[in-house]
């Protein structure tokens, strides 16, 4: 069962989306990449917190470079 504070993935899709990074779920897995990046530097993980943890840092190091 998910802890309480574990984001569903569409809440994760807005919160990411926002930042300008893409998540998707296939065969229990996240993938998480910035968005245009086709099939770039993508980030796999089956934690869903830790995709979106990620993916905030990949849109912090993109807004900082």
């Amino acid at each position: 069962m998910p802890n309480p504070g574990t984001p569903t993935l569409a809440q994760a899709k807005t919160i990411l989306r926002a930042v300008g990074v893409t998540i998707n779920k296939h065969h229990g897995e996240y993938r998480v990449n910035p968005l245009g990046s086709g099939e770039g530097p993508a980030y796999y993980t089956d934690d869903i917190q830790d995709a979106v943890d990620t993916g905030l840092r990949m849109a912090d190091r993109r807004s900082s470079s």
